[in-house]
């Protein structure tokens, strides 16, 4: 009988069925995450235990970041590190690398940007607020016991870009036109002649 549930519990697992377990020392039950799960932290607990975690997130996973962006193509990678820092507060230091596509202002062509932003952020417990931190600690997150890492992720992306992003001089598609034309304007020969 035994070995019969073994089998069966085998071939669950086979199966991609999630595998439950006890923690012995939280008293809790929980489950693996599946593949497609967005990853979940709890802000508080996460620092306190000086916890890291670290993975990737496909930019078309992340809805608000893909309205700024030419093209969804891309993965993020990411790693979230909890401490304590000097005066004993709760931060978050989170690192994000990765190159997505925004789109030039200036021609509507497609810009590689390289993401590479790392971020340390005091972690608010319910009842704090802003004014409890300095000048220095204006980037803060509200601690939260679900919190969501990818949503995280995408709002420190954001931002990071760029207000209004364009390919560096020389390399826009529409200024080379554009002088192209000027070169072959009638009043630019006008000018010439002026001179």
């Amino acid at each position: 009988m035994a070995g019969g549930q073994g089998k069966e519990s085998k071939s669950l697992r086979s199966m991609g069925f999630p595998q439950f377990s006890f923690d012995r020392v939280a008293q809790k039950y929980y489950h693996a995450a599946l593949m497609s799960a967005r990853a979940v932290i709890d802000g508080l607990e996460f620092v306190r235990s000086a916890a890291e975690l670290s993975g990737e997130v496909l930019v078309t996973d992340l809805d608000r970041l893909a309205d700024r962006l030419k093209d969804r193509g891309g993965t993020l990678r990411y790693k979230l590190v909890g401490n304590l820092d000097a005066r004993q507060r709760p931060r978050l230091r989170v690192v994000v690398a990765g190159r997505i596509s925004l789109e030039c202002q200036r021609c509507l062509g497609r810009l590689p940007y390289d993401v590479a932003l790392d971020s340390s952020l005091l972690v608010l417990a319910e009842g704090e607020n802003g004014d409890t931190a300095e000048v220095d600690d204006l980037d803060a997150v509200a601690a939260d016991p679900v919190m969501d890492v990818w949503s995280l992720v995408e709002d420190e992306v954001l931002l990071e870009l760029p207000m209004a992003p364009r390919h560096v001089d020389g390399e826009c598609h529409a200024m080379a036109e554009a002088e192209r034309k000027l070169a072959a304007s009638p009043f630019a020969v006008l000018a010439q002649l002026k001179q």
